[in-house]
């Protein structure tokens, strides 16, 4: 037998591997299926080759050769059915329908001998005539497969993502040469003689699909060639250069050159020159094929093994950088570790990351939120192509310019740990399936690693730390029992404080309302009116107490948030002062706005400050006697400088010291306002913080005067 006979034989096995592969993968996919029962006509078609190649009989041949199409009238229904499911092309659901009853009705004809007939003998074997429905299924065959090819170069045209367009192109070509090359097959059945390339066609197209799988991630399965890439390329090389031998000879009627002391010796010949092929497309292979040629398991068992034997950080970062460049051939890798407190990730490790001096990267919530806490990796050409990309811009944008590929989170359940960054690989591949899957088990088990590092780290920093702070236990102990007691102290005062305040506004409303209700007063007159005011005034204050009390809460919990808006700052505190203008002018105080600019635009939380304007204009009306209040506002340095003066009572330098703490009033402000809560300015302190800005007063003493002062961001 002939190495030429064998070719069929070998090329079946190949295209049936890669079908029952990727089926195998996920059996629920219908592009899986489709290709797998793509690959079962593709087969019977070059076993059937085969069997024609070895008939002794006519009979025989014209058996096989209708048995071929036992497949082959089916594969322009697979191959259109997997054209449009790929490329998830609309409109096309009849055709699919017509292309698969086409499929059974010119299998039914292929059974008689209106399709084919006779035998037509030619050089290289024998092979059946064509007959009239024959021609009508090669005209149907060419129409769906000119349409698969339509389909996959639109897709490769208006396909933008660069991954997407990689696998189009390759597809494409993979079709094109089992289209192209295959479809020379028929021509020995309208007595065309032609050398049987058709049967390459099978190799060539399981390769470049094999190919387009390893390196640019197509139909979403994991590597398919490992080390048998290794082994298929000299084989293939191998029987090809014995094809193109036994084309010249027998072309130049040679042909009993290949009798079979040839083939032994060609036998001999492959054997001595496989080895050196084999290390030759190893070398191909780590180059382009990194990731085909790391046992996954291994890796992970071996990393795993290590990580046990230190707890030191830089080692451990060492070894897990060198792992993951050794096994997915990256060009750069990271190993950042988040701090909660600060909302930041800091660079434990850096190999070949161009960050210069930067050490510290500001945390992005969107993409934590999304990917990180979630613990889903975050690759960055995918989330390009997202929606979500417009919320997370300027981060994507960094994470592009620094050439970051992926992002993998270090994650010990729902703690946050750091992540693992990695580059592009050296090769240009996209990283697949099965890199995805070792990264998470990699990320895994050091999260884990790097929490316990951290953890001794911790201990003994501490360690050092307690001894240090041995002498001063006594000392740590007396002071914090004394503030124990202030706070003691402070939660009594704050609960009788808290009772007496709502207590009384409310104790006010009920008597009204219960006077107003029992028709003390009948029609509204101006004494009710009068007392209605009373009513509105007492509610207003009541609100303003609960706000000042939840707002204590939310502080002390933690729960004290801003939501930054535009607004124009001018206007708010126009808006504050026409409302408290009449309190003022109950006591002949001069209340006046000073604004050096007519609009003041500012980005922040509009509410919030709003409460920090009214409590310090308030303050200064309650607190001074006569004279005026001047409140000014001002653009500087890229900060609003915002100021309340007044003539009031003062503040001696004593007060100023904790004036903004809980709970404390100035000692002459009790002697004139004995309903103050001591938590206005403790919580305006707060407020403004939490804008990073700053608060403060200012003061010559008792009797002279105050001025409360705070700057906060434009932005």
């Amino acid at each position: 037998m002939k190495l030429l006979n064998i070719l069929p034989l070998l090329s079946s096995i190949f295209v049936f591997w890669l079908g029952i592969f990727v089926v195998s993968k996920n059996k629920n996919s219908i592009i899986h299926r489709v290709f797998f029962l793509l690959s079962v006509g593709v087969t019977i078609w070059l076993v059937g080759t085969f069997m024609m190649f070895i008939s002794k009989t006519n009979e025989q041949a014209i058996f096989w050769d209708r048995f071929i199409y036992m497949g082959v009238v089916f594969v322009p229904a697979f191959m259109y059915h997997f054209s449009v499911v790929w490329t998830k092309t609309k409109k096309q659901k009849i055709l699919i329908v017509i292309s698969y009853i086409l499929g059974f009705v010119f299998l039914v004809l292929s059974r008689t001998q209106y399709f084919v007939d006779d035998i037509f003998k030619y050089n290289w074997g024998v092979h059946s005539q064509a007959k009239f429905f024959h021609h009508l299924f090669l005209l149907q065959f060419f129409f769906f497969l000119a349409l698969v090819l339509y389909n996959f170069y639109k897709h490769y045209i208006e396909n933008k993502n660069a991954s997407k367009k990689n696998q189009s192109k390759y597809v494409f070509i993979a079709f094109f040469i089992l289209i192209t090359v295959g479809s020379t097959a028929y021509f020995p059945a309208y007595k065309i003689s032609i050398y049987p390339f058709s049967y390459i066609s099978g190799v060539l197209f399981t390769m470049i699909l094999a190919y387009a799988i390893v390196a640019h991630h197509l139909m979403d399965i994991k590597l398919v060639l490992r080390q048998s890439f290794v082994y298929l390329a000299p084989l293939t090389i191998i029987l090809t250069g014995y094809t193109i031998v036994e084309f010249i000879f027998t072309k130049f009627y040679f042909a009993d050159w290949i009798n079979t002391t040839a083939n032994v010796f060609i036998f001999i010949l492959a054997i001595l020159i496989f080895i050196p092929l084999k290390n030759f497309f190893y070398k191909i292979a780590n180059k382009y094929f990194f990731s085909s040629l790391y046992d996954s398991q291994e890796v992970i068992t071996n990393l795993s093994n290590n990580l046990r034997s230190s707890l030191d950080i830089n080692k451990i970062c060492n070894l897990i950088s060198k792992t993951l460049v050794d096994s997915f051939h990256s060009k750069a890798v990271g190993i950042l570790i988040f701090n909660e407190k600060k909302n930041e990730y800091f660079v434990q490790h850096n190999f070949n990351f161009k960050i210069n001096q930067q050490k510290r990267f500001f945390n992005d919530k969107n993409l934590q939120n999304k990917f990180a806490k979630q613990n889903k990796i975050l690759i960055i050409e995918e989330i390009k192509n997202s929606l979500f990309y417009k919320k997370s811009k300027s981060t994507i944008d960094l994470l592009t310019n620094l050439e970051i590929e992926i992002l993998a989170p270090l994650n010990i359940k729902n703690k946050m740990i750091g992540l693992i960054v990695l580059g592009a690989k050296e090769s240009g591949d996209i990283y697949n399936q099965e890199d995805l899957k070792v990264l998470q088990v990699i990320g895994s088990q050091t999260a884990i690693v790097l929490q316990n590092s951290l953890l001794y780290q911790k201990s003994l920093r501490f360690s050092e730390k307690l001894k240090k702070e041995v002498s001063k236990a006594t000392k740590d102990l007396r002071e914090a029992n004394v503030k124990l007691k202030k706070l003691d102290k402070a939660k009594t005062e704050f609960v009788s404080i808290t009772s007496h305040q709502l207590r009384t506004p409310l104790t006010g409303i009920k008597g009204y309302l219960s006077m107003f209700l029992d028709g003390d007063f009948g029609e509204l007159k101006p004494e009710q009116k009068k007392i209605m005011i009373d009513i509105f005034n007492n509610s207003n204050r009541l609100v303003r107490l609960i706000n000042i009390f939840l707002n204590v809460s939310r502080i002390e919990s933690g729960r004290l948030k801003i939501e930054k808006k535009k607004f124009d700052l001018a206007e708010l505190v126009n808006e504050i002062i026409r409302e408290l203008k009449i309190e003022a002018e109950k006591k002949d105080l001069k209340l006046e706005f000073i604004n050096f600019k007519n609009k003041l635009e500012i980005s922040a939380d509009r509410d919030k400050l709003a409460d920090v304007i009214l409590n310090l204009i308030d303050n200064a009306i309650k607190y001074t006697q006569k004279g005026n209040i001047i409140v000014s506002a001002e653009l500087k340095n890229n900060k609003v400088k915002f100021s309340v003066k007044d003539s009031g009572i003062g503040v001696d330098s004593e007060d100023a010291k904790e004036l903004f703490n809980k709970f404390i009033r100035g000692r002459k402000i009790t002697q004139i306002n004995t309903s103050g809560s001591g938590l206005g300015l403790f919580i305006a302190k707060k407020i403004i913080e939490l804008h990073n800005g700053k608060i403060w007063v200012e003061s010559e003493g008792d009797g002279k005067g105050s001025e409360f002062i705070f700057e906060v961001p434009v932005g």
